[in-house]
């Protein structure tokens, strides 16, 4: 009998984001900033994320949107991570910081670019490394909660 096989889509989104955001702190594959401290998640905000790991978690997050729906630009991905104001009015995601967290994931071979697609020329998807680490953690975290 094999072992069982979870992947993303399996496990609660939570439970995934939180487990794929230690693992990339524990094994130092993001590098954090300087301007990490201090900038914006977007322009609805008006002070920086208080927690010291928010950029793990948005990696995180961000690696779980491309897994679940790929072919995701910047753009969408800043109207993703974006808020409303108390208006109603829409307001964008920090650009800035998802296009520094997709260089990132790219540079660990998480990410890629996707250059064959007619349309969505340029837009991001899950490479196979990226795809097996990604399942990996997700059945680390479904036997985790099965016990």
């Amino acid at each position: 009998m094999s072992a069982p096989f979870y992947t993303v889509k399996d496990v609660p989104a939570q439970d995934f984001i939180r487990a794929y955001a230690e693992y990339l702190k524990k094994n130092n594959k993001i590098k954090i900033p300087e301007w990490a401290s201090i900038v914006k998640t977007g322009l609805g905000k008006e002070i920086s994320p208080i927690d010291q790991d928010w950029m793990y978690v948005r990696a995180a997050a961000l690696a779980r949107k491309i897994y679940v729906r790929g072919h995701w630009g910047v753009g969408n991905l800043t109207h993703m991570f974006g808020s409303v104001n108390d208006n109603g009015k829409h307001e964008s995601g920090s650009g800035k910081v998802i296009r520094y967290l997709l260089q990132q994931l790219e540079s660990i071979k998480v990410l890629k670019k996707d250059n064959k697609s007619l349309l969505k020329k340029g837009s991001r998807i899950v490479t196979k490394e990226g795809q097996q680490d990604l399942n990996r953690i997700a059945t680390q975290v479904a036997l985790a909660a099965r016990k």
